[in-house]
């Protein structure tokens, strides 16, 4: 059961559908034309990702009650061919680049070519910015559908059940230890300074941030540190799955990208980066030891504490050239 906080005024109450056709939606039509013979649904209209809620704010010689803003949190249920591969923790927003990406690092679908249909059930769950009864009959918001060619979906011999996977953390699996990940290609390489602004350029595009102070964000970057896609939630790895689902979906190579992300760069994080080809991750706090370890061996640049004049190379530092 979701939380109903009291409307503020002025909030809106209701959010109206609007039927969008494949002319009408430029995402669907790009996608379509880069992913031979796969239906890329178009997209529902995207409710607002915080809410208000009444606080009060208490300093040592007064009070002040009054409404602060917090990140929305909902699960998302993964459907891969009529089975649940996963139920994600998540901030609504960019449902079906997260279901992809999610899929796609995690090596549960191996080539996006492999991707038939992606399908976002819609907006029919009550949440905490939708009244209780609002008509909408399409279905739960809170679920994706993903058809893929046959045989195209991975799953372990002993995976039975759907993973629940908290926004917080990532999937607490290390399986991957034992596949053949791929070897990155060494040649990419980016000026230090590129990647010395990177830090700024993320947390001022970071517009959930500044509204709730309670999410994370990724955006991947060109050479000349150009962001080509933002994405926040509540969970950083969530963040990440959604900015590569989307460069995935809209055919964005990654093998030339820089990933910088809020939070730490744990092993998980490095296993997505492998997965889709991405040659940098830059991350704000410490990497943990299992990243780096697998990091030193697929030929991935990890960047710890980036800051504005100075960061941490932990492995394959030739990719940062000398100026």
């Amino acid at each position: 059961m979701f939380y109903k906080p009291t409307p503020t005024k002025g909030a809106p109450t209701t959010i109206m559908k609007k039927a969008i056709t494949i002319a009408d939606d430029p995402v669907f039509s790009r996608t379509k034309e880069m992913i031979p013979n796969a239906k890329i649904e178009p997209n529902f209209q995207e409710t607002n990702p915080s809410v208000a809620w009444a606080i009060e704010r208490i300093f040592q010689d007064r009070k002040e009650v009054l409404n602060d803003k917090v990140p929305i949190e909902e699960p998302l249920e993964i459907d891969v061919n009529g089975r649940t591969v996963a139920i994600l923790m998540r901030m609504p927003g960019m449902e079906k680049e997260l279901a992809a990406g999610f899929c796609l690092s995690e090596g549960y679908i191996r080539r996006v070519q492999d991707i038939l249909l992606i399908h976002h059930c819609g907006l029919g769950e009550p949440t905490p910015a939708l009244p209780e009864n609002t008509g909408n009959e399409s279905g739960s918001r809170n679920r994706v559908e993903i058809r893929v060619k046959e045989g195209a979906l991975v799953l372990a011999k002993n995976e039975e059940a759907a993973r629940l996977i908290r926004s917080g953390c990532g999937a607490a699996d290390i399986s991957p230890l034992a596949e053949a990940l791929p070897h990155l290609s060494p040649h990419f390489s980016v000026e230090p300074s590129v990647i010395l602004r990177l830090g700024k350029t993320m947390r001022n595009l970071q517009r959930v941030y500044h509204e709730t102070g309670g999410t994370h964000s990724a955006v991947v970057f060109d050479a000349s540190g150009k962001p080509l896609q933002v994405a926040e939630d509540i969970g950083r790895h969530n963040a990440v799955d959604k900015v590569v689902g989307y460069c995935a979906l809209h055919k964005i190579q990654l093998e030339d990208k820089i990933l910088p992300t809020s939070g730490r760069a744990s092993y998980e994080m490095a296993i997505k980066a492998i997965h889709m080809k991405i040659p940098i991750i830059a991350a704000i706090s410490a990497p943990t030891s299992l990243a780096l370890q697998t990091a030193q061996e697929c030929r991935l640049t990890i960047i710890g504490y980036l800051r504005r004049i100075r960061m941490n190379v932990y492995t394959h530092p030739y990719r940062l050239r000398k100026n």
